[in-house]
């Protein structure tokens, strides 16, 4: 794996590579974004090139023995931390520390998870930080910076990894996935330009089987039937799944497209015009706009927040049903 085989996070890839021709990257660089966004794949690619013998153009060469020791997982002057358990432990930083003098040469640890390091095992690797070996060189990885030690950041070159465009993230789904266009193109919009998620809806054998279940909810939710007991009961059993906030952005995705059709007509619609819930309603745009802001609300409140899930559930379908009851023209 090297830079030129990275998708995207064109800023990083040519600040990396100027550094690294330059010999100015600093013994620590830190690496952020939501999972999936590929921290660890520019990570890995970060520590081949430092570890290879006749980089070129800041890049790994891919055929010198450090190379073909990396992509063959056997690298001795590589090493690798994360949690074991909930939290990355000082015992791993202090056995981590015992291979720095084993062999001559440049060394590399990638620190998976940084942000899950107890106080003693920061404490531990910012002793490392102030007095680095010489050609030791450090890699965090961390979906946020904020839960590290200020101490630590101030040592770190820091780059936050950006969301892909959805026409990277589509280009990627028909070259890795062989999934037809129009499928890749709906799965991007729903990965939110992270990667990992789109690869991990295209492998979801029971996709089309929970958009179909967004889009019955959404209808149901147009009835103005619906008592307490039956909103209260699905917000129970939506807060009980483990697909949560995937649910949820399918939820969002049926009014998404209803928004679409809305401004553009049928044709503009990935997936079937025909669906029950587009053709059961006639929706008005601004409350529209307003349920899709009230769900991704609540998905950030969801990730964000240490919310009641089914709380939360209550009320987000409460508010959707009142504005569709509103909605229909």
């Amino acid at each position: 794996m090297s830079f030129s085989n990275l998708i995207g996070q064109d800023t990083l890839r040519r600040s990396l590579t100027r550094l690294l021709i330059h010999d100015r990257l600093s013994h620590a660089v830190l690496l952020t974004g939501p999972a999936g966004i590929g921290k660890q794949s520019w990570g890995k690619a970060l520590a081949r090139s430092l570890l290879c013998d006749n980089p070129v153009g800041g890049e790994a060469c891919g055929q010198c023995i450090s190379c073909r020791q990396f992509e063959s997982g056997n690298h001795p002057e590589y090493f690798v931390l994360q949690p074991d358990g909930q939290s990355i432990k000082i015992e791993q930083v202090r056995s981590m520390r015992a291979g720095f003098h084993l062999l001559g040469g440049v060394k590399v640890c990638l620190i998976k998870q940084a942000e899950t390091m107890t106080a003693e095992a920061s404490s531990s690797l910012l002793k490392i930080l102030e007095d680095p070996p010489q050609d030791f060189y450090f890699i965090l990885l961390a979906e946020q910076s904020g839960q590290l030690f200020e101490t630590i950041l101030s040592r770190c070159q820091r780059y936050h990894l950006q969301p892909l465009s959805r026409d990277k993230i589509k280009d990627l789904l028909v070259k890795e996935k062989l999934l037809n266009a129009d499928k890749a193109s709906m799965l991007a919009r729903l990965s939110r330009g992270i990667p990992g998620r789109a690869y991990e809806l295209a492998e979801d054998g029971e996709f089309d089987r929970r958009r179909e279940e967004a889009d019955n909810l959404a209808l149901s939710l147009l009835s103005e039937n619906n008592s307490a007991y039956h909103l209260l009961a699905k917000a129970a059993s939506l807060a009980e799944r483990d697909d949560l906030l995937s649910f949820l952005d399918l939820l969002c995705f049926s009014f998404r497209d209803g928004l679409i059709m809305k401004f553009c007509g049928n044709d503009h619609l990935l997936i079937d015009p025909e669906r029950p819930f587009l053709k059961e309603s006639n929706f008005a745009l601004a409350r529209l706009e307003d349920i899709i802001r009230l769900i991704n609300n609540t998905i950030y409140e969801l990730t964000a927040t240490n919310a009641n899930r089914r709380l939360l559930m209550e009320k987000t379908l409460i508010m959707i049903q009142r504005r569709l009851i509103q909605c229909q023209e």
